[in-house]
């Protein structure tokens, strides 16, 4: 059964691009266009792992991962941030809040593809 990614993106564009390379790549994809949509989506349905944006309106990545990691139904979905917010600081800070990895926009979708791939790979062992 193919692995079920949740991708919480604003901008439709990259939005996209990133499911048109993961249903490539073999994943099921769902889409949330913040992060209230993916607490509603995440009510009813779980998913292997998290993609998410940062700045984005309603709530953003950070407070989304934040959600998460509160939850004991969904602390344990690894998150990857995807996000044009590139200073040290703010990598570390989404590390900090429990982010598995964190990608820097612009952004090459196999790189995207390897690392989720990557993350999935740690969970299962």
């Amino acid at each position: 059964m193919a692995e079920k990614i949740l991708v919480v993106e604003d901008d439709s564009n990259i939005e996209q691009l990133v499911t048109f390379k993961l249903k490539n790549a073999g994943f099921q994809v769902h889409i949330a266009h913040n992060g209230v949509e993916a607490l509603k989506f995440l009510e009813k349905n779980m998913v292997d792992l998290i993609v998410t944006d940062i700045m984005m309106p309603i709530m953003g990545g950070k407070e989304l991962v934040i959600e998460l990691k509160k939850n004991p139904q969904t602390k344990a979905i690894p998150v990857i941030m995807l996000t044009s917010r590139t200073l040290e600081k703010e990598v570390v800070e989404g590390f900090s809040l429990g982010a598995e990895d964190y990608i820097k926009k612009p952004f090459s979708p196999q790189e995207l593809i390897v690392r989720i791939k990557t993350v999935l790979a740690r969970r299962k062992s």
